[in-house]
């Protein structure tokens, strides 16, 4: 996975001269911009391409902006939205953010809030990115490897994922040599704690 230098924007707005103004600001600033005038255009270029940041009026014909932000949430959860509108106010905004809404602005736009609201939310959308890319090298480095097919082996490691999901403490008794620690790392490598430490300890020694 490669993580991109510069953001690719995704304009959504059925105002022609908005998308027009904002293609031209954020062009300038570096980043690759497709606009389209409408929500259901917004998750078709979603099905088809990467995007970073989504920014999309909040009130439009057919769709809404806080339709459009809900169902893009659930088709790409990386994309960072940022929801714009003339009808500004609290709770919109409050509404938004319990949406997945990244930033909230308004109405008319201003340049510099624009160019420096997208660039946060690129750079949060990196940041994702790049731990997601990392935690998947680091399991496919640590993944510990265990071999066997028996029945009871099966059985054994389904136990083993089923308890990694569990924040309950888990004793794994057997003989020096059996494998003990390698199961404990199977657990933690599919556990919600996959980006902490794993520490082995002899207590013996």
């Amino acid at each position: 996975m490669t993580v991109p230098s510069t953001a690719r924007v995704l304009v959504v707005d059925d105002e022609a001269n908005i998308l027009e103004a904002l293609d031209k600001v954020l062009t300038k600033e570096g980043h690759q911009v497709v606009t389209v005038p409408h929500g259901r255009a917004a998750l078709d270029v979603l099905r088809k391409q990467p995007i970073d940041v989504m920014i999309t009026d909040l009130r439009m014909p057919g769709m809404s902006g806080d339709d459009l932000l809900k169902a893009a949430k659930a088709l790409t959860p990386e994309v960072e939205i940022v929801v714009m509108t003339a009808y500004g106010t609290v709770e919109n905004a409050v509404d938004a953010m319990k949406h997945g809404a990244y930033d909230f602005i308004s109405k008319p736009l201003k340049r510099a809030a624009i160019v420096q609201t997208v660039q946060k939310a690129f750079e949060r959308s990196r940041l994702v990115a790049e731990n997601s890319e990392l935690r998947a090298q680091l399991a496919a480095i640590s993944q510990p490897s265990i071999i066997g097919n028996s029945q009871v082996m099966r059985a054994t490691l389904q136990m083993a994922e089923q308890a990694a999901n569990s924040s309950a403490t888990i004793l794994l008794l057997g003989e020096s040599g059996t494998g003990k620690e390698l199961l404990a790392r199977y657990i933690h490598d599919r556990s919600p704690r996959l980006d902490q430490a794993f520490v082995a300890t002899n207590c013996a020694a």
